[in-house]
Order: structure tokens, then sequence, then C-alpha cells
């Protein structure tokens, strides 16, 4: 998923909460991603397929859920393994402000 800034959504924050903790919606929302999927409380086993130029790899890891304030914010975090391609690390922190036209997802 590649986002910077914020967006507007045209739903109550708790549609929107709903939403951003449903695996299957996060799966499609993450570009190549093959698995997301609940191990525990929180926690996600994650493969995703990325191509970058003549470069193919396959991606496997995880994915915790942290600082929840429910049905405001949480932060994202990933760690993924790549083989020879290397591997991935990140955090990402979400936070949803109702507003008179819905939800701002920043």
């Amino acid at each position: 998923m590649d986002m910077q800034g914020s967006r507007q959504l045209a739903v109550t924050r708790e549609q929107a909460w709903a939403a951003l903790n449903d695996p299957e919606i996060l799966k499609r929302c993450i570009t190549g991603c093959e698995k997301f999927e609940l191990t525990g409380d929180n926690a996600y086993a994650i493969v995703v397929a990325i191509r970058i130029g003549p470069v193919s790899a396959r991606f496997n890891g995880k994915v915790t859920l942290a600082d929840i304030v429910v049905p405001e914010s949480y932060s994202l975090r990933f760690d993924a393994q790549g083989g020879a391609a290397g591997f991935g690390k990140g955090e990402s922190q979400v936070h949803l402000v109702q507003n008179d036209t819905g939800v701002e997802l920043r």
C-alpha cells in the first residue's frame, strides 16, 4: 500500500475502523499481497510478491498492530524477508478523524 497524506472517506469512523481491522480488506489494499492472515492478538502473517524492473521477489513476514485506541488510531508495524532480495521493515501511523462529510484517514 502506498499512501501519503490523508484521504477523505464517505463512511463513519466505526465503518472505517472495521475495514482497517479486516484482514481480507487489508490484503486487497496491498499491491501484490497474496496472504494477510490473523495469527494471534493483533498479529498477522503476510506474503507479498513484488516486481521491480527485471527483479521479482516474494516476501514473507509479519504485521503487528500496536498502540491501539479504538476507533481512533493504531501503529502498524511490518517486517518481511525476501531471501536474496533482502528484507523490508517499517511502521505506519493510522489515524481516523470524524468530520462533517465522513472520516479523514491520516
